[in-house]
């Protein structure tokens, strides 16, 4: 199951409101479109604004407390699933153990593990 493909105007209609896209997530967004990754709904372009909101609204000394995060989904236990911005790595931020872990050093290897994932 995937969602559709988006195309360059709605990418840059999603940045002129909240934020550049990273590279490796603006190729998804354009020949993938979104969908599931291993075990998680990774946001397609009309999910995505909603994940930014939700994320923005919650940020704080009290909520999430990744900085520089991309955010792309939500994983099913509620924790936001993000690329840093800086590293390009996959990050979560578990609300029940604390902390930010790394899923996986790039985006690319998230999405090949999802697929090793799905094959097993």
């Amino acid at each position: 199951m995937r969602y559709p493909v988006a195309d360059e105007q709605a990418v840059q209609r999603f940045e002129q409101k909240y934020e550049l896209v990273p590279e490796a997530f603006r190729w998804f967004l354009l020949e993938c479109g979104g969908g599931v990754v291993g075990s998680e709904w990774i946001d397609g372009i009309e999910q995505l604004p909603r994940s930014h909101q939700k994320f923005r609204s919650e940020q704080g000394p009290d909520g999430w407390q990744m900085t520089e995060a991309f955010v792309i989904a939500w994983d099913g236990a509620g924790n936001p699933i993000a690329i840093d911005k800086n590293s390009g790595s996959v990050l979560t931020e578990n609300h029940d153990l604390g902390g930010i872990h790394t899923l996986a050093s790039s985006f690319e290897q998230f999405l090949e593990s999802g697929l090793r994932a799905s094959e097993a």
